[in-house]
């Protein structure tokens, strides 16, 4: 896919030039995160589906109840909370009993 944007012919403004090089530019510092056919062979996931699922579990059953309001420290807060909470009584007795570990 690099190599594709490289060759393209560009005919337009400078700002369609501009764009093009940021983007050449930001696949070109990111191509070693970028091995799928390496990462998929592992077995990691390389999809969003469980980021998103994750963000919607997690954090959406427990941010959007009915009448809910959050500022933005507030939410931030919640947020840690509830993630440590969702990692398992194991993560949760480790952050509020660091000594007995």
């Amino acid at each position: 896919m690099l190599e594709g944007l490289r060759g393209l012919e560009l005919h337009g403004r400078e700002s369609v030039r501009q764009v093009h090089s940021e983007v050449v530019g930001y696949f070109a510092n990111q191509v070693h995160r970028m091995d799928y056919p390496t990462y998929v062979s592992k077995g990691w996931a390389i999809g969003s589906g469980p980021v998103e699922s994750a963000c919607k579990t997690v954090i959406g059953k427990r941010m959007k109840g009915g009448g809910m309001r959050w500022g933005e420290s507030g939410a931030d807060e919640m947020s840690h909370l509830r993630a440590l909470f969702a990692s398992g009584d194991k993560q949760w007795d480790a952050y509020w009993h660091p000594s007995q570990n």
